[in-house]
């Protein structure tokens, strides 16, 4: 359903930006997430494929003229390629020269859409080049397509963008979205906000969203959030929700799991960690537990994730290991022994 065109009140800091996200998927596994800007030729493209034990992405930034697009996205280990055209079925071209084909996931979710809001200012400018600090902030919320008028679907929403409001969200009320985001913004702008002997801080935050996963049974989506406050670096992290589309449910590791404790279970994550990195790059694996682990789920399988700080220092980075869907079978839950399907 298209938005209602509403005289929306924006400063000259202010932005609202609507996309419409597909998840697109192959046989091998690989997804997509596709952002489509709305009125515009803009498309963003994440392609998620799998090395070892972990998931990789890259994002291509490009336009799309008559369904085609192509781009390059360029990283520490050299330039990929995407190629081919994008329709309302999927997307069929070449990734690094090889062919592919996505199509949309057998899922009663459609997609999805995102607005984002972005609240940019800098301090006075008679300051000192110096002295001259910034304030980014863009946050944004996720909403399911609904046009059936799903009460599970109504539910989902509802709990994906808790930590903004407790409302039921309105695809076709902006003025009601962008209220919401820019008054969550305001505490942290009002911290930075200069005063008339100071200039404040840099200030850079920003929250994206994509999706993992959509069949039939599950909907797995992620919220990667950034934040920068002044120092050496931000914190950084993504969010993990996977939810039962049977009740709109939002699932924990210890509903899927027989037992979170199981230490043929654990030992086996520990000898994945260390596959990855060896064991000074962690804390202590030997107090290794997997009570509340935020993982998430895909065609491929059952990944746990720990954030910088919960097992090993910044440097390290997040981690995570995938369980592939024959490797995690034995530990779940008969009633879940089909969510991959």
């Amino acid at each position: 359903t298209g938005t209602k065109k509403e005289n929306i009140q924006l400063s000259e800091n202010e932005r609202l930006e609507i996309f419409d996200i597909r998840y697109l998927t192959s046989e091998n596994g690989e997804y997509l997430n596709v952002l489509l800007k709305e009125n515009s030729k803009s498309v963003f493209v994440d392609y998620i494929f799998y090395t070892n034990q972990s998931i990789d992405a890259f994002t291509f930034d490009t336009e799309i003229n008559e369904g085609y697009i192509k781009a390059e996205a360029i990283d520490d280990y050299g330039t990929n390629y995407i190629e081919g055209n994008l329709s309302d079925s999927g997307f069929n071209g070449k990734i690094e020269g090889r062919e592919v084909n996505f199509v949309s996931a057998k899922s009663p979710f459609s997609g999805a859409k995102i607005i984002r809001y972005s609240y940019t200012n800098v301090s006075p400018t008679n300051a000192s080049e110096e002295d001259i600090k910034t304030f980014e902030y863009y946050s944004s919320i996720f909403l399911f397509n609904n046009d059936s008028k799903s009460a599970i679907i109504d539910k989902i929403n509802l709990d994906i963008n808790s930590e903004i409001t407790n409302a039921k969200l309105d695809i076709n009320k902006l003025s009601d979205i962008k209220n919401i985001l820019s008054n969550n913004m305001l505490p942290f702008y009002n911290d930075w906000r200069p005063g008339e002997d100071e200039y404040g801080y840099n200030y850079y935050s920003i929250s994206e969203y994509g999706i993992d996963y959509l069949s039939e049974k599950i909907a797995s989506i992620n919220e990667y959030f950034y934040e920068y406050t002044g120092g050496a670096h931000g914190v950084h992290g993504k969010i993990y929700k996977v939810y039962s589309l049977s009740n709109g449910e939002r699932l924990k590791i210890e509903d899927i799991l027989i037992d979170v404790n199981n230490l043929d279970l654990i030992n086996k994550v520990k000898e994945k960690l260390l596959s990855i990195a060896d064991e000074e790059s962690y804390f202590n694996l030997d107090g290794l537990s997997l009570q509340e682990n935020n993982f998430y789920i895909t065609s491929k399988g059952l990944t746990f994730t720990w954030g910088i700080y919960e097992i090993a220092p910044y440097a390290t980075g997040d981690s995570e290991v995938l369980f592939l869907v024959d490797e995690i079978m034995p530990y779940l839950k008969d009633e879940y022994k089909k969510i991959f399907e």
